[in-house]
């Protein structure tokens, strides 16, 4: 039998396969933030360290967290759950998969996003990737996020095509 090609297509996440970035569907507000006001500050923070902004977010995320919300894989994953897609993602899989059945092609589906692995994790589309390429944490032996693990970010997402 004779093998059948591979398609493999990737996926940012925010603004793409969902309408708003992930945090600010709930984590921002778990934190009494209004979401321009955390991206703004996040912004500041980059701007003024020299820090890529990525790195800055997820720092402003785990800090601002304390005293107010859990700050772990299993909440971000929560967090996950709420985010929003784009009308039509979530049948979009099912959907392409049997065109490409049809023209004897295998798809495959990959998320490079400079969202949060944790997150895209809880939303009920992860299943339908082969891997996720996103930025994570390191957490500690209670499960609490204490450092960026991986960090994705604008100029090094092509990095994970290959």
């Amino acid at each position: 039998m004779k093998k059948q090609p591979i398609l493999a297509i990737c996926y940012d996440f925010d603004k793409t396969l969902s309408p708003e970035d992930m945090q600010a569907q709930g984590y921002i507000q778990s934190i009494e933030y209004e979401v321009a006001d955390f991206w703004k500050e996040s912004n500041k923070l980059a701007s003024d360290n020299d820090m890529d902004q990525n790195l800055a977010y997820m720092y402003m995320m785990r800090d601002k967290s304390r005293g107010k919300v859990l700050f772990t894989k299993e909440t971000l994953r929560q967090d996950g759950g709420k985010v929003r897609l784009f009308p039509g993602v979530s049948t979009w899989f099912d959907r392409i998969n049997e065109y490409g059945k049809s023209k004897g092609v295998i798809v495959e589906h990959y998320i490079i996003s400079s969202g949060l692995k944790e997150m895209i994790e809880g939303t009920e589309v992860a299943k339908e990737f082969k891997k996720i390429y996103a930025s994570s944490f390191y957490y500690n032996d209670a499960g609490e996020a204490v450092w960026p693990a991986q960090v994705v970010n604008y100029t090094n997402k092509t990095q994970f095509l290959f």
